[in-house]
């Protein structure tokens, strides 16, 4: 399944959004990006659980903690999206769920693909004025012999009525926080608590606008 994250706001308004006035040496070069595919590797703007007031940029997709060094570029070794229902179940993710590794993983759009027949049509998905969010993640560092990275993943759900319709082959969606939930997602709650369970459900779609990208629009964005 295939998710795609922007971010077409500047860096301050980001640190405006999330109350975040510290930001990491590496963030400070941060540039909009209206889109970006997790194969590509990207480090992508998030706040964890354990540095709630600081933006840092996390690589997407989640190693296994038996990945080799060699193995690190090899994107089907990489976990870049999770199913909130079977999260617990995957042994590579358990450890940070138990440690509270969450995090906010912060996008203005992200993007799905409907399947029409043999063709796949891109939908870029924004809040109903284009506001910052946060979705869902999980992170976890990364560490073989000297090297250290941090990467996440996100979680998804199963689709409210407007992603079902457009992600209509696998009917998911990521799961967006809403922002008075931000700081319980990020506490040190367990995974299994109850109060972080009841987050993790369908966003409401009449918040949502869904604007089908044309041909050119798309190859725009990956220039």
């Amino acid at each position: 399944m295939y998710i795609g994250l922007g971010i077409r706001k500047k860096l301050k308004d980001l640190q405006q959004r999330f109350q975040s006035p510290g930001i990491t040496g590496a963030a400070k070069a941060f540039k909009p990006n209206p889109q970006v595919s997790g194969t590509d590797l990207p480090y992508w703007p998030v706040v964890t659980a354990a540095n709630p007031t600081e933006l840092q940029l996390f690589r997407w997709g989640l190693l296994s903690p038996d990945t080799r060094p060699e193995q690190v570029q090899s994107t089907p070794l990489r976990r870049l999206h999770l199913p909130t229902e079977e999260v617990l179940k995957r042994t590579f993710s358990n450890q940070p769920l138990e440690q509270g590794q969450r995090c906010l993983v912060l996008a203005d759009c992200f993007y799905i693909h409907r399947h029409e027949g043999k063709n796949r049509v891109l939908y870029q998905i924004s809040l109903r004025y284009n506001q910052l969010f946060a979705l869902a993640g999980i992170f976890q560092i990364w560490e073989q012999d000297t090297q250290t990275i941090p990467t996440f993943t996100l979680l998804t759900t199963p689709a409210n009525s407007l992603l079902a319709f457009l992600n209509n082959k696998y009917q998911r969606m990521p799961v967006i926080i809403d922002p008075e939930a931000e700081p319980l997602w990020n506490s040190t709650l367990p995974f299994s608590d109850p109060a972080i369970q009841s987050l993790l459900h369908p966003f409401d779609p009449a918040q949502l606008k869904a604007e089908r990208l044309t041909h050119t629009e798309q190859l725009s964005l990956f220039d």
